[in-house]
């Protein structure tokens, strides 16, 4: 198949450029920003309209750069300019040839995120509940040191999924609800498109840094796809490891999740773009919830789909499900949201397909 840089029109109907087009929206999520990279690579800024939002930017900075012949171009241009960033595997890939992972992260035909109720933009009122100061009072210390410690004990249960579905790969997260299961996405395990289901899936725990500017080495099993009960309505699927998990891996009990509480936060254990894992835990709200989804503020990546949601005590509230563009400048209102199944929901499709989590 040829190079998505090879053609005069942007192949937007392929999952990697669908994917492109969303990775460039999250790095660069504001009109001017894009716009400066895209000049940097030799796109014409006066050809792009820069006032609408980001993802149509990048809509128009895309068809142009494949007209132009500068896509190649574009896509080194952003590599070199974030050389940490979490996206540099997939940019790599691309530039190199090689079919990259992509994430089925549910879209809707503009590219946004497609929520189950209602869209990613957020309200006035979300926005009153963004809190642009960093600093806390110095009384709240020791509860902000209680809850990092009690999530990174919880870390481990998280792992990173690694999917096939006959040859075209997908990432996500996912974690540990039982002695034998583990917990994620209908998306992160069937192809968006064509509702295929996974071929082959390996879960890789601790693939993480080290803390000092290295990497630790993660623990990769397979699992067996014939095992996958899922509910693509609500968005979770189930699969189980065909060997055993390490006891140091916890066991999130879906019975212990708890109701999330307006404009308090939620924190998520993920692997955004399938990198090695990371936490959020800053503007971090939650907005509101209803019976079946929950809406927060918390930065996310495509590849944090299927992480645990936790409130500051550690305890489960949700399943990440879609939506989070990360915020590019500290103290700026968010442009958009995300998205969680809640934990009950869960619970009785699992019970209503008979599948035991005890």
């Amino acid at each position: 198949m040829a190079s998505i840089f090879d053609g005069m029109q942007f192949p937007f109907d392929r999952p990697e450029g669908q994917e492109l087009h969303v990775t460039l929206t999250r790095l660069y999520p504001n009109a001017k920003s894009a716009l400066m990279v895209a000049q940097k690579a030799g796109v014409d800024a006066a050809w792009i309209n820069g006032d609408q939002a980001p993802i149509l930017v990048w809509y128009e900075i895309l068809q142009y750069a494949a007209g132009a012949g500068l896509t190649r171009g574009l896509v080194q241009t952003v590599r070199d300019v974030q050389p940490t960033s979490p996206a540099r595997p997939f940019l790599d890939d691309l530039l190199a040839g090689r079919t990259p992972a992509v994430e089925g992260e549910p879209r809707n035909p503009d590219g946004s995120a497609a929520f189950v109720r209602g869209d990613d933009t957020v309200s006035e009122p979300e926005a009153l509940l963004f809190r642009d100061d960093l600093t806390i009072q110095i009384g709240r210390v020791p509860a902000l040191i209680a809850t990092l410690q009690r999530l990174y004990e919880l870390a481990p249960s998280v792992c990173r999924l690694v999917v096939d579905i006959h040859g075209k790969g997908q990432n996500g997260s996912a974690f540990r609800i039982a002695d034998d299961l583990l917990l994620t996405n209908w998306h992160v395990l069937h192809n968006r498109h064509t509702g295929s289901m996974a071929t082959t899936v390996t879960a890789e725990f601790g693939y993480e840094d080290d803390g000092r500017g290295g990497v630790l080495t993660a623990t990769a099993i397979a699992c067996d796809v014939a095992s996958i009960v899922t509910d693509q309505a609500d968005d979770w699927a189930v699969i189980r490891p065909q060997q055993p998990l390490q006891d140091g891996w916890p066991i999130l009990e879906l019975s212990a999740a708890v109701d999330p509480v307006n404009e308090e936060s939620a924190y998520i254990v993920q692997h955004p773009l399938g990198d090695r894992k990371r936490l959020g835990y800053v503007r971090n709200q939650i907005s509101d919830f209803d019976d079946r989804v929950l809406h927060y503020l918390t930065d996310t990546q495509e590849g944090s789909s299927g992480s645990p949601v936790f409130d500051a005590a550690g305890r489960l509230i949700g399943l990440h499900h879609v939506g989070g563009t990360p915020q590019d400048v500290i103290g700026r209102v968010p442009i958009s949201k995300n998205e969680g199944i809640r934990i009950p929901r869960v619970v009785a499709g699992l019970q209503a397909q008979n599948v035991a989590t005890t």
